[in-house]
């Protein structure tokens, strides 16, 4: 799809998909998406109509089972009172439940299996999987996407300072600055999580007239996300060196380095674009910020087309004569797209702000 398409026709067009689906609804789905304090929502209800059939609801509505015993792990298993309660045996149960597991509604706890905590929870777990794309349809992910408003350019008054996630400068645009932390270099976390497991993003999956152009296959989990994905069936493993040399071939795309805006790295690490990922609207800027030697532009345009921000003008520029690429301080996120793309190498990066910009830690699951 054309880079300049129009947001707002493509969300109109959305809505129109939509609408044609609707639809009678069980009330069992307004029980599930109080959980997640989401029963306010027809369109959530009916994303956990797709996931699930209304015995499959019923289920996950009396979860926890009440007759498990402590575990010292977390577990999928329930209880053959839990079965005979629902009037279904153990193991139909047992196959419901680990069907759900894999779609990503529900998740083995030391209370055993249980539906999602948090709707953002229940976004990033139920997107991921192709082997259900099928019987999921389009419709699903349209249901998604709805949740998202027009994808339009992020704004700088979209910015929160202390955000659930944060910009990370691609690697090979800050490797030669002074004072780079170890949370901010891409390689040196990669290199300390074991296992590495490679995800189709639900984000780009649920935008499914996204514009950017990407691939999908393009978001890092790490450690214990990336162990629970690989149990589901969710994404494939991959070495540190397969995930070094993806980063490298992503340079070339119009893609921001997102993670959970703290500094031990330990869940995930995405590839972002504006068409599809609501993330990068609201994200922290790096603890960088991009600049131009002027001397050594030629006005390519280059970095306006990488940058998702829209920090990046072309200005007449008095000294030389001729326009030249200037990057706006206050909308500039420290990203480094500009940087790794320009082909004069005009571009480069300055550290602008302390590490207490980064918190200790955020938790959002």
């Amino acid at each position: 799809m054309d880079k300049k398409a129009d947001p707002e026709k493509i969300y109109q067009t959305l809505k129109e998909r939509v609408a044609r689906e609707r639809g009678p609804i069980d009330p069992i789905y307004k029980e599930l998406a109080a959980k997640v304090d989401m029963e306010d929502s027809e369109e959530f209800q009916r994303i956990l109509a797709k996931l699930a059939n209304v015995e499959q609801a019923k289920i996950v509505a009396a979860l926890p089972d009440p007759y498990l015993p402590n575990t010292s792990g977390r577990t999928l298993e329930v209880t053959e009172e839990f079965a005979k309660k629902l009037g279904m045996g153990k193991k139909v149960v047992d196959g419901h439940i680990r069907e759900l597991f894999e779609k990503g509604l529900v998740f083995p706890t030391k209370k055993g299996p249980s539906m999602a905590r948090t709707f953002i929870q229940l976004h990033d777990s139920a997107l991921g999987n192709p082997k259900y794309d099928e019987v999921l349809g389009r419709s699903y992910f349209d249901l998604w996407g709805l949740f998202d408003s027009p994808m339009k350019q992020p704004a700088p008054q979209d910015v929160r300072p202390d955000g659930e996630f944060r910009v990370i400068p691609r690697w090979k645009s800050i490797e030669n600055v002074p004072g780079v932390m170890p949370y901010e270099n891409v390689w040196e976390i990669l290199r300390t999580q074991n296992p590495i497991v490679l995800l189709h993003c639900g984000c780009k999956r649920s935008h499914t007239d996204r514009w950017c152009g990407v691939p999908d296959e393009v978001c890092f989990t790490l450690g214990r996300t990336a162990q629970y994905n690989f149990e589901r069936g969710v994404g494939r493993k991959i070495t540190y060196e397969q995930a070094i040399e993806l980063l490298d071939k992503l340079d070339q795309y119009p893609l921001v380095n997102i993670t959970v805006n703290q500094r031990e790295i330990n869940q995930l690490l995405c590839n972002c674009h504006y068409c599809c990922c609501m993330a990068l609207r609201s994200a922290t800027p790096s603890r960088f910020q991009a600049v131009i030697d002027q001397a050594n532009c030629n006005a390519c345009g280059s970095c306006i087309d990488q940058c998702q921000f829209g920090a990046i003008t072309l200005k007449p520029c008095l000294e030389y004569g001729d326009e030249r690429a200037y990057i706006n301080p206050e909308i500039c996120r420290g990203c480094g797209c500009c940087v790794v793309t320009c082909p004069t190498e005009a571009a480069s990066m300055k550290l602008v702000r302390p590490p207490e910009h980064i918190p200790e830690s955020l938790a959002i699951y």
